[in-house]
């Protein structure tokens, strides 16, 4: 019987192929998958084992309990300044099926979407299991992997549907400054597309610099499907949560997809979510006791990387990911990840996992401690001194 043939369009995920060959080996230090090693804080806990007690244990509005998008509303207006109604949330079964669920809706079959290069590696595969055709728009290095509006237009098609943002980046780790957000905006107005803008890092910025949501522009709004979630600033990656802002008109036929997919999201998961969001300042003070982790993690690795003969690190700006330059060793990404791997034994992802402006470089998530982090860098160091 033959499949469906967007499957073979497909490849294997990089990151999980590191991870699986790096199974059951002693003595790892691990920069690969990008999750959060705090626990999900103490208060949100407290909040989801209660919600069993009380009988969250039933299907819920397959667009999320009401209450939880009512908050949700509020938190989108004070904090992304993006002027939303209870009605233009949807809560969701994670930021993957976010995504997924906004590129089915915009997408008909050889429609176009504009993807950066590189990105987080479900981009593409997810708007090809869509039945459109992901059309790829370099990130340079000497651009500090911002988006160049001139290349964008080059890009655009008439069968250019939509553009996708990463800000903070997977796996750059820069931020799109607010400048070259209102030049992307301009575009989209002018050529009639829609944005989907992947805010999922919004909460882990470093150095003072400021998050800016696209949507909060005039007129944005109706054009832009904006995915935020739990995942990283709450430390709930298996917990599976997100939750999309979008306009009515649209949010009305995405609900479609979720009655017809996920059905709803988690019950007790939406419960402890809520409660997160209601007591404000407790979780402000859990994110930021994480944020300053993570920089300070940042500075140590970006420090050790810039020390080893032929890395070379810009300074990321959020989430937890560097991405340093190795073309200077002579080997291919994934060469130099599996020789890391098997001589050193450290784990990191090769570029080419997040597309093919990524080789040349690797992927270090430094969501580990900084014993940890210190330890890889003296078995990479050790490791480069021996090519």
């Amino acid at each position: 019987m033959e499949l469906n043939k967007n499957l073979s369009k497909i490849k294997p995920s990089g990151i999980r192929k590191l991870f699986d060959l790096a199974q059951n080996r002693a003595d790892l230090v691990s920069f690969g998958i990008g999750e959060p090693d705090f626990i999900t804080p103490d208060h949100v806990r407290e909040a989801a084992k209660q919600a069993i007690d009380d009988g969250y244990t039933h299907y819920t509005p397959n667009a999320g309990f009401y209450d939880l998008r009512e908050a949700l509303a509020h938190k989108l207006n004070e904090i992304n300044g993006i002027s939303v109604k209870t009605e233009e949330v949807i809560v969701t079964a994670g930021g993957t099926q976010a995504l997924f669920s906004s590129f089915y809706a915009l997408l008909n079959p050889g429609d176009e979407l504009i993807v950066p290069d590189p990105g987080f590696l479900v981009y593409g595969s997810q708007v090809l299991l869509a039945g459109g055709n992901p059309v790829y728009l370099p990130l340079r290095e000497e651009n500090k992997f911002q988006l160049d509006p001139v290349e964008l237009k080059k890009l655009i098609t008439p069968r250019t549907r939509a553009i996708l943002l990463n800000s903070p980046s997977n796996p750059t780790g820069m931020l799109l400054g607010e400048e070259v957000l209102k030049e992307i905006a301009k575009i989209a107005n002018d050529y009639d597309l829609f944005i989907i803008s992947d805010e999922m890092y919004e909460d882990i910025i470093f150095d003072g610099l400021k998050h800016v949501s696209i949507a909060s522009f005039p007129g944005m709004k109706e054009r832009t499907i904006s995915v935020f979630g739990f995942s990283k600033s709450y430390a709930m990656t298996g917990w599976r949560l997100a939750y999309l802002a979008l306009p009515e008109r649209l949010a009305n036929e995405m609900i479609k997809i979720q009655q017809n997919t996920a059905v709803c999201p988690n019950s007790v998961t939406q419960r402890a979510a809520l409660y997160g969001l209601q007591q404000e300042e407790e979780t402000k003070l859990a994110i930021e006791n994480m944020r300053r982790a993570y920089q300070e993690r940042r500075d140590i690795l970006v420090k050790g990387l810039n020390e080893i003969k032929g890395f070379h690190c810009l300074t990321p700006e959020g989430a937890f990911y560097a991405f340093p330059n190795i073309s200077e060793l002579g080997k291919s990404s994934e060469e130099l990840s599996m020789y890391l791997l098997d001589e050193c034994g450290v784990v990191t992802v090769p570029g080419t996992a997040f597309g093919e402006q990524g080789e040349g470089y690797l992927r270090f998530s430094y969501a580990t401690s900084s014993d940890m982090i210190k330890k890889g860098l003296e078995k990479i160091k050790e490791g480069i001194d021996k090519l």
